[in-house]
């Protein structure tokens, strides 16, 4: 037992050396990234990343490491490349932020705005739940306001990352508490456009400016604990345009989506509601029902399931409640969707 806590304690200081150095490299990309900004170069270099794997394969002579050698340092070098591109964009206008849900799309919008510059200021409502405890614990948080008319008198920007079923609602109470305000921009993360962004035209006025977008980014993880700074980055985020939208406006957003680290693109609410449907609402609707069905057929072989069938359906284990709600706000195209996918597969099976 002696020898067992020698060398466990061997390996815990081990684990401490490798972690600075990790630490130490992710600094070092981390400037990398700010000159290939500088000289217009691509965050990629693919030559560069086969020179180091093959230098490492010659210095490793563990017969086990030597072989996952380079499935470890190609993880370690996409976070470099994420955090690199994560730090391309440094600035957007808004200096007052208010977050309406704090899960995991909402916290990881706060934590990508908070890691790049904590001078922001971000406030949310008071409210008794894990996720904004978790903020407030963790220091996430600058405002907690009592009232949706007090966050909303102290914020440039509204973003609602709450459940597709609250938005509309939301939209319509910051409406009624907007009177004496100047300027407020409000944009939801809404996963099904159509209903909220005809309700956002006619809200928008003045002094207030609904924008309607959607990142197309997530985990099939929910909440605070699973939020971060990065999950946006490299990925879709379509802003959704109404005839009340000014370019300003518009223009604003698009530096947000930059600065998290991700890619404005403009869709018209129809469009992006088919095309969701048909590139992940329906694969998650699909990867739940296969699972369902071979747990209802052989529950006993998901014992022996190999990658190809977890990986197949990881999604029948997202949050339940947010399928359920885009099954039922994005309903029809869904179901038109099905229909096409059961037509194609009998005329395909064999094949």
């Amino acid at each position: 037992m002696d020898r067992l806590k020698k060398l466990r304690d061997r390996i815990d200081w081990l684990d401490t050396q490798i972690a600075s150095l990790l630490n130490e490299r992710m600094r070092a990309a981390d400037q990398v990234g700010k000159i290939k900004k500088i000289i217009q170069q691509d965050v990629a270099d693919q030559s560069r990343e086969m020179s180091i794997l093959y230098q490492l394969e010659t210095i490793i002579q563990h017969p086990i490491l030597k072989a996952n050698i380079s499935n470890i340092y190609r993880e370690i070098m996409q976070e470099s490349r994420t955090a690199q591109q994560f730090f391309q964009h440094l600035s957007q206008p808004f200096r007052r932020i208010g977050i309406i849900g704090m899960g995991l799309m909402g916290g990881s919008i706060c934590k990508g705005i908070k890691t790049k510059d904590s001078s922001i200021e971000i406030g949310t409502i008071m409210h008794q739940s894990e996720d904004n405890f978790l903020t407030e614990t963790g220091g996430w948080i600058d405002q907690l306001y009592s009232t949706i008319g007090e966050l909303i008198q102290n914020s440039e920007l509204i973003i609602l990352a709450s459940p597709i079923s609250t938005i509309i609602q939301l939209a319509k109470e910051i409406k009624l508490n907007s009177i004496y305000l100047e300027k407020l921009i409000v944009i939801d993360i809404a996963s099904v456009k159509g209903e909220i962004v005809a309700t956002f035209e006619k809200l928008s006025c003045k002094n207030i400016e609904y924008i309607s977008t959607h990142p197309m980014a997530g985990k099939e993880n929910g909440g605070f604990t699973n939020s971060q700074a990065t999950l946006f980055v490299n990925r879709p985020w379509i802003v959704v345009p109404h005839k009340e939208n000014s370019p300003s406006g518009i223009e604003s957003i698009k530096e947000l989506i930059l600065f998290l680290g991700s890619k404005p693109i403009c869709l018209e609410a129809k469009v992006h509601d088919n095309q969701a449907a048909l590139i992940s609402h329906l694969p998650s609707i699909l990867s739940k029902s296969y699972f369902d069905f071979v747990n209802s057929i052989d529950p006993e072989s998901l014992m022996i399931s190999g990658p190809g069938f977890q990986s197949f359906t990881r999604l029948a284990h997202d949050n339940h409640e947010m399928r359920g709600e885009i099954a039922k706000y994005n309903q029809q195209v869904i179901h038109d969707y099905l229909d096409q996918w059961l037509e194609f597969l009998i005329k395909n099976r064999g094949h």
